[in-house]
């Protein structure tokens, strides 16, 4: 089928005896015809038209092969056709928005509006990037018929569904789309259109609009079945790893891109092989479970906490869970609790980033006996009750010792940096024992005092919701605990830049990424001199009845410290966390640089040797091959560059709870978690390319943040917003510090909606953000 105008695209389909969907009464005429006789045309609309009915832009320029200019001519809705003077000047406008796209068949569309809308989308035939076979499709629930086009609602479905899935999806809503886009890429004898429909209350489906989709890149046969081939190997895994396990409790599992260590928000949801593997290597191979171990909880040093489907990392929630079972309660007990944890994760997947929040108990605060009362709604006795607060109580207490331990580690990888990087040894033997020091006393120590830093928030919040301080008090108190970021602010104006440099160089945006500058290269871009920074020089005292308070609960409690020793703990957690990160980011920087240094002498571009694994490059410290390094490196890249390429056009859920949801899911709504209680209306910057940028009264919007991107509050920011990231995340500990309004981990489809918009209000009292018009 040829498309020409919109008009004439639906004309053509209203003759095609469509079984599944209705294409409402249309009448269309040309601007001439107007400009000659608008009365009679205007007379002609209000005879042919009983109801409401749609004024719409049908220009050439629009909806053909070349061209989509989807939205940007005029069209009115919900017209009376008997209000001519109405119905004449909605006409002239749509006229006047074709003006430099002038064409003596350009046509006004007149459209019968449909009646009783229960649903009303959009759907694309293929992904709108990569141009995979998948229908991706929004709809509301609702009568308006524009929220969905005009991306003035976050309450809208995105439904992905994998166009060869050998399954299909049961919600009645999904089934009838479903056969509605394929009949109509069947009628138009076009594989890649864009549509637009409502759905009555009836179930009947009317057809709005259709138009191609231009520029496609075909996606080959040999691509789709590679494709498919890998997700029917991917369901058949996931149902594989769902089953009991023998050295692990629970009777099944599933999967998300945000628990704990959020490789979402670290390294993205498609992360080259080196980044993904140096993730790997130096936290969630062993390091994780290592130090969990040493605070009390379960041994998981024979797992794995992060696996990779079809190269988007994944955490395994039950190995997840087991490892936040303290391993002095009974076994019976922990079993019950790992699968109370996994039920509620499946029912509850928009707490992806909130795990520790609202899903499980890691330790003990002073809120933990009401949350507890959870579960006894959920067939836990008192005394299985009372067990799990106690083995809680046993790993706060510990946190408190071990936490001196960690702290005393990061000496050790200070000193063994230096002697590493002044030594004489080759490249690679430089890259071994970078990575080793990193793990046994860079990152093991962060994940230690992180979960000090969690512990610490957790306190400190639960100290909140006993009443003993205000959220104003508790924030006062954030902004009162200076991190490196502060220190990082105040040298920024106070160090020049060799200084700066030899201190703050090895920091980059996107740590595990080797093709980011650092800022030692990229200084001129991430820093501008004579801009006021952000100096927070806010003290915050507790009152000696809230320290009388506080000492009350912890002898109630039975926790082994007292109110000035606890105040203690939870600052010097939360600056050493962020130290500690800032530390071992060092390790990363160097290992990243000398990786660089390694492929250029083996003629190898940085853009190519971020396909390679670290592992490959560890081997060959033991080991000699009778290959030369060059051709070693350049097959496992050939290799892995052909994979991701194919991987990177899978689409997969944020969460995976059964195998079905591989070929077909909504996208999860995730709840942001709202940092401070301003309330600011400011213009938008979205970050994506690290140039420079005047970031200045801006509130900045970035997909995830590592400490990397410390180098925005070196600017006087109005506020951040984030894709990725949890209530415990980095840039909420930041924001909190440097009293800035953030949103943290809107989700992809808020943070979509509105990276773009020219201005936003960011309300954090009322935890809502939203476009200003």
């Amino acid at each position: 089928m040829i498309f020409t105008s919109k008009a004439k695209t639906l004309e053509k389909f209203s003759k095609k005896n469509l079984e599944y969907s209705i294409v409402p009464k249309i009448y269309y005429f040309t601007e001439k015809e107007f400009n000659k006789n608008p009365q009679k045309i205007l007379e002609k609309i209000k005879l042919s038209f009983k109801c409401l009915i749609a004024v719409r832009s049908s220009c050439f320029a629009e909806d053909n092969k070349k061209t989509s200019m989807a939205g940007y001519f005029y069209s009115s809705l919900n017209i009376n056709p008997k209000n001519i003077d109405k119905l004449e000047q909605e006409i002239i406008n749509v006229i006047k928005s074709y003006k430099s796209h002038k064409n003596i068949k350009n046509t006004i569309l007149i459209q019968e509006m449909v009646k009783d809308v229960c649903y009303s989308g959009v759907a694309m035939t293929c992904e709108k990037t990569t141009y995979a076979p998948y229908y991706v499709i929004d709809y509301i629930k609702g009568k308006d018929t524009t929220s969905v086009t005009s991306g003035s609602n976050s309450k809208n479905i995105t439904f992905n569904y994998y166009i060869y899935s050998p399954i299909v999806t049961k919600k009645p809503i999904e089934k009838t789309i479903i056969n509605f886009i394929e009949e109509i890429i069947k009628k138009s004898k076009n594989k890649f259109v864009d549509i637009e429909f409502a759905i009555d209350s009836k179930n009947r489906v009317y057809l709005l609009q259709v138009r191609p989709i231009v520029k496609v890149k075909v996606f080959s046969n040999i691509e789709a079945k590679t494709m498919s081939e890998s997700l029917l190997k991917l369901s058949k895994k996931i149902e594989k790893l769902q089953k009991p396990h023998h050295s692990l409790l629970g009777k099944s599992t599933a999967f998300g891109t945000m628990p704990d260590w959020n490789p979402a928000e670290m390294i993205g949801i498609h992360p080259k092989p080196l980044a993904l593997s140096l993730y790997q290597e130096l936290i969630t191979n062993s390091v994780w479970a290592n130090q969990r171990r040493s605070y009390g909880y379960r041994d998981l040093t024979s797992n794995q906490l992060m696996t990779t489907f079809l190269g988007t990392p994944f955490i395994d929630i039950r190995v997840d869970f087991n490892s936040w079972i303290p391993k002095s309660l009974p076994e019976n007990v922990a079993e019950k609790l790992v699968n109370f944890y996994i039920d509620k994760y499946k029912k509850n997947t928009h707490l992806h980033d909130k795990i520790e929040f609202e899903i499980i108990y890691t330790c003990f605060n002073f809120d933990t006996k009401n949350r507890l009362k959870e579960l006894t709604k959920h067939g836990f006795t008192k005394n299985e009750t009372k067990l799990i607060s106690d083995s809680l109580k046993n790993i706060t207490n510990k946190a408190f010792k071990e936490f001196i331990k960690d702290k005393d580690s990061l000496k050790n990888l200070t000193t063994n940096f230096y002697k590493v990087m002044q030594s004489d040894m080759y490249i690679i033997d430089k890259i071994y024992w970078l990575v080793e020091d990193c793990k046994k006393y860079g990152t093991l120590a962060f994940a230690g005092l992180a979960r000090c830093g969690f512990i610490a928030i957790d306190l400190i919040n639960s100290l909140e919701q006993s009443g003993i301080i205000s959220q104003e008090e508790k924030y006062k108190f954030f902004r009162s605990t200076n991190t490196i970021t502060s220190e990082m602010n105040l040298d920024v104006d106070r160090l020049n830049k060799k200084l700066f440099i030899s201190k703050y160089g090895h920091l980059r945006p996107n740590t595990y990424d080797i093709s980011s500058i650092n800022y030692s290269e990229g200084y001129n871009d991430y820093f501008q001199k004579n801009n006021k920074t952000i100096h927070n020089n806010e003290q915050f005292n507790f009152s000696k009845n809230q320290l009388f308070k506080i000492n009350n609960l912890l002898r109630k409690s039975k926790l082994s410290i007292n109110a000035v020793n606890l105040i203690n703990f939870i600052k010097e957690s939360i600056k050493l966390r962020e130290y500690a990160k800032y530390l071992f980011s060092r390790n990363v920087d160097s290992i990243l640089t000398l990786t660089r240094e390694l492929a250029k002498r083996n003629q190898i571009s940085t853009s190519d040797i971020s396909y390679i694994e670290i592992q490959k490059i560890l081997y060959q410290y033991y080991n000699l091959s009778n290959s030369s390094l060059k051709e070693i490196f350049e097959l496992d890249i050939k290799i892995n560059k052909k994979n991701y390429n194919l991987n990177k056009k899978i689409k997969l859920p944020y969460n995976i709870v059964n195998p079905s949801d591989i070929y077909f899911f909504s996208n999860t709504i995730s709840k942001a978690n709202f940092v401070g209680t301003k309330d600011i209306t400011a213009k938008t910057l979205y970050l994506k390319k690290l140039k420079k940028e005047n970031l200045k009264n801006k509130i900045i919007f970035i997909e995830s943040a590592d400490p990397g991107f410390d180098f925005i509050f070196t600017q006087k920011i109005n506020g951040l917003v984030t894709k990725f990231g949890g209530a415990n995340s980095h840039m909420a500990i930041r924001c909190a510090e440097l009293d800035i309004p953030a949103a943290i981990g809107i989700g992809e489809k808020l943070f979509e909606e509105l990276k773009n918009k020219s201005t936003i209000r960011l309300n954090c009292n009322i935890q809502k953000i939203d476009s200003v018009i």
